[in-house]
C-alpha cells in the first residue's frame, strides 16, 4: 500500500484561513476610551439598548470592567455587534465600583456618554444613542 504525503504548508495555510474567517464572522464591537488620565483604577462600560433600561445598571445588556491604561483603554464587547445603543463610561479611579460624585451629582471621576453627549440635567438615551456597526470601533473621550 502506498502512503500519501500531506502537503503541510498548504494544510496549515488552509487552517489559518479557516480560523481567520471564523474570527471575522464572529467579530463583536470594540470601544476605544481615550483621554484616560492615568493607570489607576478601572474603566467601567455599560451598554443600553433602549430608554427604559438606560442608566439602570441591572438592565445594561453588557457591562465591561477593565484595568485603566493611561491615554487609551480598549474595551472589547462580547455580546453586541450591531444596533442602536447608548454607552456610559466612567473611570473608577479608586476602584470602589461606583462613580464618585459631588455637589448636584457632578462626577468627580472621568466619565463620558456615547455620541459626544454631555447632559445638562438627567441624561437621555436618545441623545446618547449611536449605531453600532459590525466591526467598526466606537471612540469615546473621557471628561474629567
Amino acid at each position: 500500500m502506498k502512503e500519501e504525503k500531506v502537503n503541510l504548508p498548504g494544510f496549515f495555510l488552509f487552517i489559518v484561513i479557516i480560523i481567520f474567517l471564523s474570527l471575522k464572522t464572529h467579530a463583536h464591537g470594540t470601544i476605544i476610551v481615550s483621554g484616560v488620565e492615568h493607570n489607576e483604577g478601572f474603566i467601567d462600560v455599560k451598554i443600553y439598548i433602549d430608554k427604559n433600561s438606560f442608566l439602570n445598571e441591572e438592565m445594561a445588556v453588557e457591562t465591561v470592567r477593565k484595568r485603566a491604561s493611561k491615554g487609551e483603554t480598549v474595551i472589547p464587547l462580547s455580546k453586541l455587534h450591531e444596533g442602536t445603543i447608548a454607552v456610559v463610561v466612567y473611570h473608577d479611579e479608586d476602584g470602589n465600583g461606583e462613580l464618585k460624585t459631588g455637589f448636584f451629582w457632578r462626577p468627580k471621576e472621568g466619565f463620558a456618554f456615547s455620541n459626544g453627549y454631555t447632559p445638562k440635567g438627567r441624561p437621555k438615551f436618545k441623545k446618547a444613542a449611536i449605531e453600532l456597526a459590525h466591526g467598526e470601533p466606537i471612540n469615546i473621550e473621557l471628561n474629567y
